[in-house]
């Protein structure tokens, strides 16, 4: 069974949409342009930090034309071109932002800033982490995708990437970073649509949860 894509939260009282999305994959962008036309929000929340959605506009702009891949995300992208046509920036945060623009919804960067991260990743991840993940990437070059769904690579990828117990411990910190963003403007913005990578939405939801959130499932998956 596909993992569940969206959901609905309520907090403090008010509901709040989440959309779990798989980074790069062109027909994301479909998706997420469906949910936002079908719900309508008035604010639309990202899972990227504010230099990132700034550099996002610069390129639906026509500002920038190209965007840098780091070797980890080139074999990323490599692997889950099998599902589909692949694309940079994600498509998924393409369409969101410009359904936005389109639309007059406020757009809302939930990710750290930049010297946030740096702090948080230097906190997280030591330097003999750093060295084996380096060595690792070629390892992660000749796996083999046992996945049959974009859905359950994405989460494969989460799970090889992620194996070094520094940098899990960095996706649960940004995962209850995401959930302390959505808890500070669901009040002030409603209808709110949060689109997520796919891999951090239940972390999330689990974190929103540990305050007493209620959760469910918003209609059918897509």
């Amino acid at each position: 069974m596909a993992p569940t894509r969206s959901r609905t939260v309520t907090v403090g009282g008010r509901r709040v949409h989440l959309l779990g999305t798989i980074k790069g994959l062109l027909s994301e962008q479909d998706l997420v342009v469906g949910q936002l036309t079908k719900l309508s929000p008035s604010t639309v929340g990202l899972h990227i930090g504010p230099q990132e959605l700034k550099g996002l506009r610069s390129v639906v702009d026509g500002k920038v034309k190209s965007t840098y891949l780091s070797s980890y995300e080139k074999v990323y992208a490599l692997k889950l071109s099998r599902f589909g046509e692949v694309q940079i920036p994600p498509p998924s945060l393409v369409g969101a932002l410009r359904w936005s623009m389109e639309h007059d919804a406020r757009v809302i960067a939930l990710d750290y800033s930049d010297d946030d991260y740096d702090r948080v990743y230097t906190e997280t991840i030591g330097g003999m982490t750093l060295i084996r993940q380096s060595l690792r990437l070629k390892s992660l070059n000749r796996k083999k995708v046992r996945s049959t769904t974009p859905e359950d690579f994405c989460l494969e990828w989460d799970s090889w990437v992620n194996r070094p117990s520094g940098f899990r411990k960095l996706e649960r910190r940004r995962e209850r970073h995401f959930a302390d963003r959505v808890r500070a403007i669901a009040p002030e913005h409603t209808p709110l649509v949060v689109v997520l990578e796919l891999e951090r939405l239940e972390g999330i939801i689990g974190s929103l949860m540990d305050d007493g959130t209620s959760a469910g499932r918003l209609g059918q998956d897509p």
